[in-house]
C-alpha cells in the first residue's frame, strides 16, 4: 500500500459546498475508494438517496470495508405513531409494508451497477441499515445528515452539514464541515464527536431516538435483487483461489464428501452444476497427498472449452484434451500421464474428453491397467446410461461425481439404475422453484395451441384408422407399426399452422429482444426466410457450425448485434447462452431431458435481465375432436401436457399458463395423473 491509498494524500478543505466542489468527483469517490469504514447518517430510504450515498461502495468493498447506514424510512402517519409508542412487536410488520414498495422500485429505478452494489453488499453483511424514530421529547423525523470515514492506517475524516444525498440535493446549495483527524488536535475531536453520536445512535443509546433495524424480510428481498454472475467486488470470505459457492452448492459438495466421495448432484439447469463439480474436485485434490487422475467426460466436444474455462477459475489452467477431433494424438499422451502418476511421477493430472472416447476400448484398457486413484466427473451424465456408453463406468474410478438436471432416462429404466447404482445415488437435488429467483430468472410462460389444417387432419385420422388396424392384428407387423406410426407424427411435427402461430408470436413480442427459436431440421429454413422476411437480424445455430463459429454467433448474440438464434438440439445440453431473454419453442419431444435442458438456457441470470418469456407450442389435431379422436389422442397427449405443467409450475403467471392447458385436458377428456404411458412417443 502507498501514501496514495490514504486519506492523507487528499486535499480536502475545511468546508466544501456545491457551488465550487462536484461532490461526487471530489468528495465522495476519492473517500470511499481509500476507505475500510462509512458510517453515514441522512435522510430517507428512498431509490434518489441510495443511488447517490452508494456511489463508490463497490470500491469501499473491494478494500474489505463495510458501511452503516442510519436513515429515516417514509411512513404514514398512523404507523409512525405506532413505531413512536414502542410497539415492538409492530416494528417489522410496519416497516416491512411500508418499505416493501421502496424495494421493488429499487430493481426498476436504479442503474443495474448501483443496484447490484448494494444488494451484494447487503448480501454478504458489509452494509447494515437502521431506522431512526425520534420518539418522546422529540415529535419529527430522524433529519440529521453527517458521517464518518476511516481508512486502512485508521485515519479519520468527518463530515456535517445541510446535504441530504438526494437526487435534487446536487442541484441546490449545500455545504458541508469537513474535519480530518490527522491534521489537528482540534478536527481529530471533531471527529470523535462525531462518531460517539454515530455509534450512540446507532446502538439505540441516544436518548429520544429509537432505532429499527432492517427487517429481514426486506434485506433478502434487496439481495435477490443482485447478479450471481457478476459479483462487483472480490469476496472478503474467498477462499485462496478466490472461489466461494453458494450455500446450496456447498451443501452438495458436503454431501458428496459423506457418501464416500461417490454420487449424483441433480440440480436445475442454470444452477451451477459444473461450478459445484469442480468445488468438490479442488477440495478433494487439496485433501491428498498422492498425485491423483481427474477425468471429466462431456457429451459435446463445444462443451469442452467451456469446461477449460470452469476450471482455470480453480487455478489448474492445463487440462488435456484427450479426444480425437482435439487431440490426434491422445492415445500416447492418455498412455504417458497414467504411466508418470502409476510411478508416481508429477502432480495432479486433468483429462477432459467425450463420453464416446471414454467408452472407447482403449481407453478403458488404459485406465484398467493402470495403478493410480482416480476421480471421474461425468457432465449430463444421462448420456452414459445406453448400452454401449455404460462400459465407459470403471470400478477403477474409486471417486465418482455424476451431473444432471435429469439423471432418469428417458424409456430406459435399465439405463437409468445403472447410472444410480454406479454413482452410488443422488446425493443433492435442488430444484428449479428453490433456484427462482435467487439464482435463476423468473419467467412468464405461454403455452401455445397449433391447430392441424383441415388437410393435414384428414391425413392424420387416416393414418390412425391404419394403425389401429395394424397394431390391433394377431400377427402385426412390428415394422408397418412403426413407420405408420413415424408417419402421422411428422405430420405434427411439421404442421403448418405452426409457421401462422410463429408470425403471432413475433407480432406479440414486437422488437425481439435476444431471441431463440427452437425448430427441427424440417422447419429451420422456413423459419429463417419468416425472420428475414420480417426483418429480425438472424442466424441459425446447429451442429454444422465449428466451435470457432459457434463462440463467435453467441459472442454477437450477446452482444445485440443478432436479434435471433435459431437453434437445434445442439443447444439442449450445456451451451450457456444467458442472455436470452425470448425463447420460442416451435419443435419439442415428450423427453424431459430436452425441455428442461432447452428452458434452462433461457433462465440464465444475466446483467439487466429482469425476466425470460417462454412460448411453447402444442399441436393437437383438433380443439374440437370427435370421440374417435380424442380417444385415439388421450394418452399421447397426457404425457405432453406433463411438459406443459412442468414449464407451468414454476412460471410467474402459473394460473394463467395452467388454464390454457386446462383447455386441452377437457376437450380430450384427459384426467391429470402421474402414470407413466406406454403409447409411442410424438415430436412436435
Amino acid at each position: 500500500m502507498t501514501d496514495d491509498d490514504l486519506f492523507t494524500s487528499l486535499n480536502i478543505p475545511r468546508v466544501i459546498d456545491t457551488s465550487d466542489v462536484n461532490f461526487v468527483d471530489e468528495f465522495y469517490n476519492p473517500l470511499l475508494s481509500r476507505s475500510v469504514e462509512y458510517k453515514r447518517g441522512v435522510g430517507y430510504f428512498t431509490t434518489n438517496w441510495l443511488r447517490s450515498a452508494s456511489r463508490g461502495v463497490a470500491k469501499l468493498a473491494e478494500n474489505g470495508g463495510t458501511a452503516k447506514w442510519i436513515m429515516s424510512p417514509i411512513l404514514e402517519q398512523e404507523d409512525w405513531e405506532a413505531l413512536k409508542l414502542g410497539q415492538e412487536a409492530k416494528h417489522d410488520e410496519v416497516l416491512q409494508q411500508q418499505l416493501a414498495d421502496t424495494v421493488r422500485d429499487l430493481q426498476y429505478d436504479l442503474e443495474y451497477q448501483t443496484r447490484n452494489a448494494i444488494a451484494w453488499m447487503i448480501a454478504d453483511g458489509l452494509l447494515e441499515i437502521r431506522f431512526a424514530i425520534p420518539k418522546d421529547d422529540l415529535h419529527g423525523d430522524f433529519h440529521d445528515k453527517f458521517g464518518i470515514f476511516r481508512d486502512s492506517e485508521g485515519n479519520q475524516l468527518a463530515f456535517h452539514g445541510s446535504k441530504n444525498d438526494s437526487a435534487h440535493s446536487f442541484e441546490n446549495y449545500e455545504a458541508y464541515t469537513v474535519d480530518c483527524g490527522w491534521l489537528s488536535d482540534r478536527d481529530a475531536e471533531g471527529v470523535a464527536l462525531q462518531e460517539k453520536r454515530f455509534d450512540e445512535i446507532w446502538s439505540g443509546s441516544k436518548e429520544n431516538v429509537e432505532v429499527v433495524s432492517l427487517p429481514e424480510g426486506i434485506r433478502q428481498d434487496i439481495a435477490s435483487l443482485r447478479d450471481h454472475e457478476h459479483r462487483p467486488y472480490t469476496d472478503p470470505e474467498q477462499s485462496d483461489n478466490g472461489i466461494t459457492l453458494r450455500p446450496y452448492q456447498r451443501e452438495a459438495v458436503d454431501n458428496w464428501f459423506a457418501n464416500q466421495r461417490q454420487g449424483l448432484f441433480r440440480m436445475a439447469t442454470g444452477t451451477g452444476k459444473t461450478f459445484t463439480a469442480l468445488g468438490a474436485m479442488d477440495e478433494f485434490l487439496e485433501s491428498r497427498s498422492t498425485p491423483t487422475l481427474v477425468v471429466i467426460a462431456v457429451p459435446y466436444t463445444h462443451l469442452a472449452d467451456q469446461w477449460k474455462n470452469e476450471i482455470a477459475k480453480f487455478g489448474y489452467n492445463n487440462p488435456k484434451f484427450l479426444y480425437g477431433s482435439a487431440n490426434t494424438q491422445w492415445k500416447e499422451d492418455l498412455s504417458r500421464i497414467l504411466s508418470d502418476l502409476t510411478l508416481g511421477m508429477g502432480s495432479d493430472q486433468l483429462i477432459i474428453t467425450t463420453h464416446t472416447t471414454l467408452a472407447n476400448e482403449y481407453f478403458r484398457d488404459q485406465i484398467k491397467r493402470s495403478n493410480c486413484d482416480a476421480l471421474l466427473i461425468a457432465d449430463e451424465v444421462h448420456g452414459l446410461g445406453s448400452e454401449h456408453q455404460r462400459k465407459a463406468l470403471l470400478k477403477e474410478y474409486e471417486y465418482r461425481i455424476g451431473l444432471s438436471a435429469t439423471p432418469k432416462r428417458h424409456y430406459d429404466e435399465e439405463g437409468s439404475e445403472h447410472i444410480l447404482d454406479y454413482f452410488g445415488g443422488i446425493v443433492f437435488e435442488y430444484t428449479l422453484g428453490e433456484a427462482i429467483p435467487e439464482f435463476l430468472t423468473p419467467y412468464d410462460y405461454y403455452p401455445t395451441i397449433v391447430e392441424l389444417t383441415e388437410e393435414e387432419l384428414e391425413d392424420y385420422n387416416n393414418l390412425s384408422k391404419r394403425l389401429a388396424t395394424a397394431a390391433a392384428s394377431d400377427d402385426a407387423d412390428e415394422e408397418l407399426v412403426n413407420r405408420l406410426a413415424m408417419k402421422r407424427a411428422n405430420i405434427i411435427k411439421s404442421a403448418e399452422n405452426k409457421y401462422v402461430s410463429l408470425r403471432s408470436v413475433l407480432s406479440r413480442i414486437g422488437e425481439p429482444d435476444h431471441l431463440l427459436v427452437y425448430t427441427n431440421s424440417g422447419q429451420i429454413d422456413h423459419v429463417q426466410d419468416i425472420l428475414n422476411e420480417i426483418g429480425i437480424r438472424q442466424h441459425k445455430f446447429t451442429y454444422r457450425e465449428d466451435n470457432d463459429e459457434r463462440q463467435r454467433l453467441l459472442s454477437n448474440f450477446d452482444k445485440g448485434e443478432i436479434d435471433a438464434l435459431v437453434a437445434m438440439r445442439c443447444l439442449d445440453e450445456g451451451v450457456d447462452v444467458p442472455s436470452t431473454k425470448q425463447a420460442i419453442l416451435m419443435s419439442n419431444t415428450g423427453n424431459p431431458m430436452q425441455f428442461i435442458q432447452r428452458r434452462g438456457r433461457v433462465l440464465r441470470k444475466y446483467p439487466g435481465k429482469e425476466k425470460a418469456i417462454i412460448y411453447d407450442f402444442i399441436v393437437v389435431p383438433t380443439m374440437n375432436p370427435t370421440e374417435s379422436i380424442a380417444e385415439s389422442e388421450r394418452g399421447i397427449l397426457r404425457k405432453e401436457l406433463r411438459r406443459f405443467e412442468e414449464f407451468a409450475e414454476n412460471a410467474r403467471n402459473e394460473h394463467s399458463a395452467r388454464n390454457k392447458i386446462e383447455g386441452i385436458r377437457m376437450e380430450y377428456g384427459i384426467v391429470e395423473d402421474n402414470d407413466e404411458d406406454t403409447d409411442s412417443e410424438r415430436s412436435s
